[in-house]
């Protein structure tokens, strides 16, 4: 059984047409808002506890108790808005005249013999061929003995983003993480369905970077400590991004190492058309999702920069 398998068991695969897709879509978007607003005010508040002095036991501090909370409030609205989702995606198969019985079992048979994930294999395969983007992303993630366990653990978060947000693109690019082992390596063998993910154009290899091409002008190093500015992304260029999780600590890692190998470095765009309150600095995941929607939005950096960055960035255009 694959990933993919275990992640659509428990769908059934219908199509929504006319008002009824309408209806599904306005339930969907007013759950999405629900939970973006109870998650919205919980990422920035302090994780802190504190030791009980009678047992030497650590004990919940008040924000953490909060933030809990808001957090199950958003779990149990994700939990009713996908509840919501299924009874109206059975609603309309059986106003449809389906047999939903019929139809799960018949999934549940395809997902046991394999025949679903190949079906679903080749169909994303061909989409691929006909849609990828030409350049290449490698990620850097030759740096993880100078990260702590933690930050260690939120690189494979943020691997794993990549490559969900790669899996689900209009235009996917194939991706190669580079220098993966130890500790990082360990936590994603972990990840349900890890082995297929070259099957989505997301490869994995203990080799450095530039053992990766012969001809290192075809490599360009994303680092905000770069004078260079991105103007665009060409077909022949393989763009790497470094697996650094705390750039606070470890200032210039990224620029220092392009620079030792000699290869040339750049660095998004984003001050020509955002003010950022916030730094300038991102996660591996964002910068990634930038040049994924910078493809799907035809090139314009403006549009893939505010798709792509967090709120919490607060990021306001620049009056042109």
């Amino acid at each position: 059984m694959t990933g993919e398998d275990n992640e659509d068991a428990n769908e059934i695969e219908i199509a929504a047409s006319g008002n009824s897709r309408n209806l599904e879509k306005s339930a969907s978007e007013l759950a999405s808002i629900a939970i973006d607003q109870i998650e919205g005010t919980t990422k920035d508040l302090p994780v802190s506890t504190t030791i009980d002095k009678n047992n030497g036991e650590k004990k919940m501090s008040k924000n953490q108790m909060k933030r809990n909370r808001k957090w199950e409030k958003a779990m149990e609205v994700k939990r009713r808005r996908k509840e919501q989702q299924k009874n109206i995606k059975i609603a309309i198969a059986k106003a449809e005249g389906r047999d939903v019985e019929a139809e799960k079992e018949d999934m549940e048979r395809r997902r046991k013999d394999g025949s679903g994930w190949a079906r679903r294999n080749e169909w994303w395969q061909e989409m691929f061929r006909k849609t990828s983007s030409k350049h290449q992303i490698h990620l850097d993630c030759s740096f993880e003995q100078s990260m702590s366990k933690s930050e260690i653990n939120s690189l494979a978060s943020q691997i794993r983003y990549c490559y969900a947000s790669n899996k689900k693109a209009k235009h996917p690019v194939k991706t190669t993480a580079c220098s993966l082992g130890g500790a990082t390596l360990g936590i994603l063998n972990r990840v349900s369905g890890f082995d297929q993910w070259e099957n989505r154009a997301f490869h994995i290899t203990n080799k450095d970077i530039i053992e990766m091409t012969e001809d290192k002008s075809k490599l360009v190093y994303l680092t905000s400590d770069s004078k260079n500015t991105l103007a665009d992304l060409e077909d022949d260029k393989i763009y790497i991004i470094g697996g650094i999780v705390d750039r606070n600590r470890l200032k210039r890692i990224a620029i220092d190492r392009a620079e030792t190998f000699g290869i040339q470095t750049a660095k998004l765009p984003i001050s020509d058309y955002l003010h950022m309150v916030s730094t300038k600095v991102l996660t591996c995941n964002h910068v990634f999702d930038i040049l994924l929607k910078w493809r799907e939005n035809n090139g314009d950096w403006k549009k893939a920069l505010l798709d792509a960055l967090p709120k919490k960035k607060e990021a306001k255009e620049k009056e042109t």
